[in-house]
C-alpha cells in the first residue's frame, strides 16, 4: 500500500489536485501537513488524507508540550532532526513517529540516536522536494546530507521513509520513481520498496489502533470539492 507521508498543503484548493495526481499514480493515501478538521478525510477519488503535525522547538519542554497537545489529534507526528539532546529525547519518548531530515539545518543523525530510534520504531524521513528545487553544487550537498543520514539509519537498523515534500501536483512522483530515488540515496531495492509501500502504512495502522476508535470514526469524512477544511 503506497502512501506519501510528506505532502505540504495549506488549504483544500491545493489538496484536491494533489489528491487527483496521487490517485493517478496509484497511491492509496497521503499525509498532509496542515490544520484540518478530522483525523482522516477522503478525496472524491477515494484517496485517504491523513492529518500530520510537524513539531518544532529549541527545547525539550516546548516539544513535550506540543506532543501532549497534538498526539491524540493527529495520525502522524514529525520532528526535524536537531540537536543530539533533543533528538535523543524525542526517540526515547516514543510518541513521535518520524525524524525528518532538513538539509537546510546543520544537524546530523548520530549512530547512538539511530540505534535508539530503531528500538523505538521511530523512522527517518527523507523528503526529496529539495532535490527538485536545487541544482549543481547545492543539489550535490543535499544528496550528500541525505545519503549520510540514510547510511547511518540503515547501519543501525532504523527504518527509512521516502516522501515527496510536495506542495503542488507537479512535485509528486510515482511509487516506482520513489523507489528509485530511495536506491539513489543508498537503500537497497528491498528497503527502498519498504520506504514507500510498507513503513508509511505501518505507522498509520499502528496509530489508528492506538487512537480511540470513536474519535477515529467521527474523524472520517468525504472531502467535497469547494468545501472548507
Amino acid at each position: 500500500m503506497a502512501i506519501d507521508i510528506g505532502v505540504i498543503a495549506t488549504d483544500l484548493t491545493r489538496i484536491e489536485p494533489i489528491g487527483r495526481m496521487a490517485h493517478q499514480f496509484g497511491y492509496e493515501g497521503i499525509c498532509v501537513s496542515n490544520q484540518t478538521n478530522g483525523l482522516v478525510k477522503r478525496t472524491p477519488e477515494g484517496i485517504a488524507i491523513y492529518q500530520r503535525a510537524n513539531l518544532s522547538g529549541k527545547g525539550i519542554g516546548s516539544i513535550r508540550k506540543q506532543i501532549e497537545n497534538t498526539r491524540k489529534h493527529t495520525i502522524l507526528l514529525s520532528v526535524q532532526l536537531g540537536s543530539i539532546e533533543l533528538t535523543n529525547w524525542v526517540v526515547e519518548d516514543q510518541r513521535v513517529d518520524i525524524l525528518t531530515v532538513d538539509p537546510a539545518r546543520d544537524s546530523h543523525l548520530r549512530d547512538s540516536t539511530a540505534h535508539i530510534a530503531a528500538m523505538a520504531s521511530t523512522f527517518l524521513e527523507i523528503q526529496f522536494a529539495p532535490l527538485l528545487q536545487t541544482n549543481g553544487l547545492n543539489r550535490s550537498k543535499i544528496l550528500k546530507i541525505y545519503r549520510e543520514a540514510v547510511s547511518v539509519a540503515v547501519t543501525a537498523g532504523m527504518g527509512v521513509i521516502i516522501s515527496s515534500g510536495a506542495s503542488q501536483p507537479i512535485e509528486l512522483r510515482s511509487p516506482i520513481a520513489m523507489i528509485h530515488i530511495g536506491m539513489l540515496l543508498g537503500l537497497d531495492r528491498t528497503d527502498a520498496e519498504k520506504a514507500i509501500q510498507e513503513y508509511p502504512a505501518t505507522i498509520i495502522e499502528r496509530n489508528m489502533k492506538k487512537l480511540d476508535s470513536d474519535l477515529v470514526q467521527t474523524g472520517v469524512e468525504i472531502l467535497r470539492r469547494g468545501e472548507e477544511m
